[in-house]
């Protein structure tokens, strides 16, 4: 009877640990997650440039003409904007469930790491994700690359996201018999206390 109760402790024991692993890339996403949720990481950088007391400066070019503007980094609908193509990236859908192979390569002298999502197919939106990550498993850069190409459209976009730095966004779009449209976006996130 005693050895009874011994095993039971046991196993329950190895049950508690078994649930608690941790087999994601930052520790901090979903428990179904296979992949790092971007959108609640870019949801949450929202947060964090509205509430961080961030200016921003924006240049847009259109087909080569350029224009200027400042944001204001309080300003939530401007901000969700400007983020929202990111954000829209999720590979944790079920239809894109096994569309991507995962590496990374580990820094041991800095703790940084690099994760890769790479597409398996020729045509998935988006084809690769690059991400570092600080020693404390946050994200601090985000490179997305998506293109589409097929006899009609031509699609190619990069997305690049420096935490609390920079924002970058570059479409290219061709449509048959129709001239290509260009649309870069740079933003450039400063401290507004700078000293």
């Amino acid at each position: 009877m005693r050895h009874y109760r011994y095993m039971t402790v046991l196993l329950t024991i190895f049950g508690f640990i078994a649930c608690h692993q941790d087999n994601n890339t930052t520790g901090k996403t979903t428990a179904g997650a296979k992949f790092e949720p971007l959108p609640a990481y870019f949801n949450g950088e929202r947060e964090n440039i509205r509430t961080g007391g961030f200016s921003l400066h924006k240049i847009v070019t259109l087909n080569g003409v350029s224009d200027t503007a400042n944001v204001n980094g309080t300003d939530s609908t401007a901000i969700r904007d400007l983020l929202k193509p990111f954000a829209d990236i999720d590979l944790n859908k079920p239809s894109l469930r096994d569309e991507y192979d995962t590496s990374s390569l580990y820094d041991p002298f800095s703790g940084r790491k690099s994760v890769i999502y790479k597409s398996k197919g020729k045509q998935t939106f988006p084809s690769e994700i690059t991400m570092e990550l600080d020693k404390n498993g946050t994200i601090q850069q985000v490179n997305i690359h998506s293109y589409t190409v097929n006899m009609v459209y031509e699609f190619r976009q990069d997305l690049f996201y420096q935490r609390n730095k920079n924002i970058r966004i570059a479409t290219y779009q061709k449509i048959a018999f129709l001239s290509p449209k260009e649309i870069e976006v740079n933003v450039t996130v400063t401290p507004k206390n700078r000293m």
